[in-house]
């Protein structure tokens, strides 16, 4: 719309900062003089172009200038890029007062326009770096006032102050240094003004304080007074406030989907797909609407990349935590689920009606089957119809099948995710109402040997395969021995065994996709190279004879056991108190029910994701090849280089430039090369807009040589030698008892499991595959430890000790012992 009411304006890109602020404001409930905005749509089509101003468009501004009824009017500019974070563009772009006449209004029109090509314009943006793209225009009712002015929410000199400054009429004397300003002071400690203030500024600072909390960073307000009422005219972010504020980064969890470099196909498909996550997530919570729009930032910038590797902005997620009832829970809950440890204090802005909160959280909770099913067929039909597409219009509709999957329909999974924290929070500080500091040993216990989970089926289907193997010594030997390529096509043609072909057809077409970084797009499976599987198959078969469906009712019996004897501890504690006592053993049943509900749920839709980026995988080579045809790249990767975005106009032939984007891709890859060259810590702080330096990383948590701490993800305790691993390539070098240390661990290391006696990840939470798969298994499991390949040497002998967390070295490794 060319356009449109003032109310009505949700975006920055097509109606600029000043008019977005006094929208939001307006729809928040402060008093902003009522008006229109023209869009810059407007301005693109005429002022660039120098075409007249049709009839059309006059007849519809006329219209909203009746619909105003005002006798004079501020036509204002309202450029894209003015009044943001970075840059308020503060005195460079026109304002005028204009009548009502439609002559008048026009021609303050077309000043604000010119004003946009000012030499001093011109010369901010190459001074600050920054630029504008394209104006809209705010027409408001025109306040007369006493006063008028502008007050600093934190003042430059001092930030514990606000900075009242203002002129007798309009605060064009004060901005165009007409009239020296009077000012006074405001002071949060003492709640007193200072100064000679011969107006009654309460309701001023009042409102200005709510603002600033309202859009969570300083501001400054222009203002205008007339009869002792308040009007706000402009609200801008401060950019020269004190120090930057920093910003924490973190790898953790994260790694385990996106381990290695990514492109930046893949970043900007995972960059949005977490903006519509978290702020979906937001929506079905019943977080307000006006939290919603004022953390946009946040949800915008979930996501980083440092050396091209993916990090959480984890004071983006912290500041839409906050926005949640209930928010100290679900930072708790978010910790443990992706293994961050180093908190911050959390403090909830604004009150939320929790009962609402819980109302909305048990209606999601009982329909989560029903929603996860419905994320599962989707990816499944997606799946089936890929498998057909051939022409480039099937190629381009399953592109956009992706996308809308992937940013739009996502949130049915990401309930799974919600649930799965919030239920293994929830019945971790049940845990710690009866056990106390031994409460993770407990708490982890009863989510071990999940039912019907689907991570342990690769390791139990692998297990079935060789056990049809071993039926016939001579085929068994001739199975280890054969090169696997050459096995692998044997199988292919059915040559083998009935039973052993179909097993292993079975695992390659269920399972072959999963594999360490399987959401990369360039990382290689089972699926697309089957012999690797052979050769996984050769190892587990080295394994002495196990079967590891009865370690897993061995574990079953002890959650069990478990479970039982946590009711006697609280038939115990309430032995007088029966209506409590029983209160509480349901409530345990129930959090044991939901926590294992919601993990088992989690992983399921992890499994249909795995699967969703492998068939995107295959669309984008046959969507690559297309493109080489037509000769619109020159090599079939080019188009990892693309983001999405331009993916999507190079499909519906609607690019701006097509002709740049195959030289826009040569110097990607050319800075890409050099970025992935770089090195940056797990964690690390920097400013906002600012670069990472040295001295901006998280300090560690000292421990010294001989002990290491950690998260508890699987109770237990074992000695063993140490394997250093950074890939699953590497499980060659296992031995059975090794205990497995590595970076992170992902699907593709569920087939390690059954070699090793003992975990230590470096990154990762309570809810990452490791901790879930060790769990199932009973291995001792210790997560979230602090550089522990680089702490923990090769051949080491090491006793972990999960019930505590503790790491002890107890030998040098072999190597060095007989230097």
């Amino acid at each position: 719309m060319d356009i449109l009411s003032l109310e009505s304006v949700f975006s920055e890109q097509e109606c600029g900062g000043k008019a977005f602020h006094l929208s939001t404001m307006l729809r928040a409930g402060y008093r902003v003089p009522k008006g229109f905005v023209i869009s810059k749509h407007v301005f693109n089509k005429h002022a660039s172009s120098n075409l007249p101003l049709d009839e059309k468009f006059i007849d519809e501004l006329k219209s909203a200038l009746n619909q105003i009824g005002a006798d004079s009017y501020m036509v204002r500019s309202s450029a894209i890029g003015e009044d943001s974070i970075g840059n308020s563009f503060a005195g460079q772009l026109e304002s005028f007062q204009s009548s009502k006449a439609i002559e008048d209004i026009l021609k303050s029109i077309y000043k604000c326009w010119s004003s946009y090509n000012s030499q001093s314009l011109a010369a901010y943006q190459k001074t600050a770096n920054k630029s504008l793209n394209g104006m809209a225009v705010v027409i408001q009712e025109l306040v007369n006032p006493d006063i008028a002015g502008v007050i600093f929410t934190r003042n430059p000199i001092r930030e514990e102050e606000l900075l009242i400054e203002y002129v007798k009429g309009h605060g064009e004397n004060m901005v165009n240094g007409n009239i020296h300003p009077e000012s006074v002071t405001y002071s949060r400690a003492s709640n007193s003004i200072n100064g000679s203030a011969t107006y009654n500024f309460t309701e001023l600072i009042t409102t200005s304080k709510r603002i600033e909390s309202f859009y969570g960073f300083p501001v400054d307000i222009e203002w205008a007074m007339k009869e002792e009422v308040f009007y706000i005219l402009q609200s801008r972010p401060i950019t020269t406030v004190g120090k930057s504020e920093k910003v924490q980064w973190s790898n953790t969890n994260v790694n385990e989907n996106y381990p290695d470099a990514i492109s930046p196909l893949l970043y900007s498909i995972a960059r949005e797909s977490y903006y519509h996550y978290f702020k979906n997530l937001s929506q079905l919570f019943f977080v307000s609407k006006e939290k919603i729009q004022r953390l946009e930032s946040a949800y915008a910038n979930v996501i980083g990349v440092f050396a091209c590797k993916m990090y959480y902005n984890m004071s983006s997620i912290y500041s839409i935590i906050s926005a949640s009832p209930f928010s100290t829970l679900l930072l708790k809950s978010f910790n443990n689920f992706v293994g961050y440890q180093d908190e911050e204090e959390l403090v909830e802005k604004e009150k939320v009606s929790k009962w609402r909160f819980v109302l909305r959280v048990v209606k999601h909770n009982l329909s989560l089957g029903k929603t996860v099913a419905e994320f599962e067929n989707r990816v499944d039909t997606f799946k089936k119809e890929n498998q057909t597409s051939i022409s480039f219009e099937e190629l381009k509709n399953m592109f956009h099948g992706f996308i809308e999957i992937r940013m739009h329909s996502w949130y049915k999974a990401s309930l799974a995710d919600f649930f799965a924290m919030i239920h293994h929070g929830t019945l971790g500080k049940f845990c710690e109402k009866y056990y106390g500091q031994s409460a993770s040993s407990v708490h982890n216990k009863l989510i071990q040997a999940i039912p019907n989970l689907v991570s342990s089926e690769p390791v139990l289907l692998m297990h079935d395969i060789l056990v049809e193997l071993k039926k016939d010594e001579k085929r068994y030997q001739h199975f280890l021995q054969t090169n696997s390529k050459e096995l692998w096509e044997v199988i292919k043609h059915g040559k083998l065994d009935n039973k052993v072909n179909e097993l292993i057809h079975k695992y390659i077409d269920e399972w072959g996709f999963r594999c360490s970084g399987e959401l990369m797009l360039t990382t290689k499976n089972y699926n697309d190279d089957p012999s690797k599987f052979i050769d996984l198959l050769k190892q587990y078969a080295q394994l002495p004879e196990h079967d590891p469906r009865k370690l897993i009712e061995v574990k079953s019996q002890e959650r069990e056991d478990t479970v039982k004897e946590f009711k006697k501890l609280i038939w115990k504690k309430h032995f007088l108190l029966f209506p409590v006592a029983v209160l509480h053993v349901f409530t345990l049943k129930l959090l044991v029910k939901l926590a294992g509900d919601g993990i088992r749920y989690r992983e399921r839709v992890r499994l249909k994701q795995a699967l969703l980026y492998y068939e995107f995988k295959k669309l984008l080579k046959k969507s690559a090849a297309e493109f080489v045809k037509r000769k619109w790249i020159e090599k079939e990767d080019d188009i990892l280089f693309f983001k999405y975005q331009e993916l999507v106009e190079m499909y519906n032939a609607s690019s701006m430039l097509p002709g740049i984007y195959q030289q826009q891709i040569n110097a990607t890859r050319v800075e890409f090369l050099k970025q992935i060259e770089l090195s940056y810590p797990d964690e690390f702080s920097c400013s906002i807009g600012g670069n990472y330096e040295p001295e901006d990383a998280v300090k560690s948590t000292v421990n010294n040589d001989s002990t290491i701490k950690g998260l508890i993800a699987c109770g237990g305790k074992v000695k063993g030698r140490a394997k250093v691993l950074s890939t699953v390539m590497e499980a060659g070098k296992l031995q059975k008892g090794d205990i497995l240390i590595t970076r992170q661990t992902d699907p593709g290391w569920i087939v390690v499991f059954p070699m090793i006696s003992g975990l230590v990840v470096e990154r990762g939470g309570m809810l990452s595959h490791g901790a879930i798969v060790s769990r199932e298994f009973g291995i001792p499991a210790i997560v979230g430890v602090e550089n522990a390949t680089t702490r923990i040497q090769d051949g080491e002998l090491i006793l972990l000790n999960a019930n505590t967390g503790v790491i002890t070295k107890l030998s040098e490794p072999e190597s060095k012992q007989s230097e």
